[in-house]
């Protein structure tokens, strides 16, 4: 039986989330430019994908834009363009292992349903 899990939208960080930064130098070179850290000040620097992995494979990372995921993004712009077409090239033994809170929505649930994912 083929099972494939797929990633439950990740995010990964660009900069420490605690804002703390060590910065190693040497004694009396406190203020010297080339030792000072440099900041973000707007933006969050997070980045948000999704993808699939299975035994025998896996599908591209698909990099979530503009916003949270809703349930109807993830119907429009995950399940019909990447994991259907997935689903269909593994065939009956294909098993989603997905529980992110959008993909567990009525409209993603009765989707899978009606396509013989769920």
């Amino acid at each position: 039986m083929e099972q494939c899990s797929f990633l439950t939208s990740p995010i990964f960080s660009v900069h420490p989330d605690n804002r703390r930064i060590f910065i190693w130098r040497e004694r009396g070179s406190r203020n010297n430019p080339a030792f000072m850290p440099e900041s973000v000040r707007f933006g969050s620097g997070r980045v948000l994908v999704y993808g699939g992995i299975s035994i025998d494979g896996g599908t591209d990372l698909f990099i979530i834009r503009d916003g949270s995921l809703t349930a109807r993004r993830y119907r429009d712009e995950i399940l019909r363009p990447i994991v259907v077409p997935y689903a269909a090239a593994i065939g009956d033994d294909f098993i989603l292992m997905d529980n992110f809170r959008p993909h567990r929505a009525n409209l993603v649930s009765d989707f899978l349903f009606e396509r013989g994912i769920l």
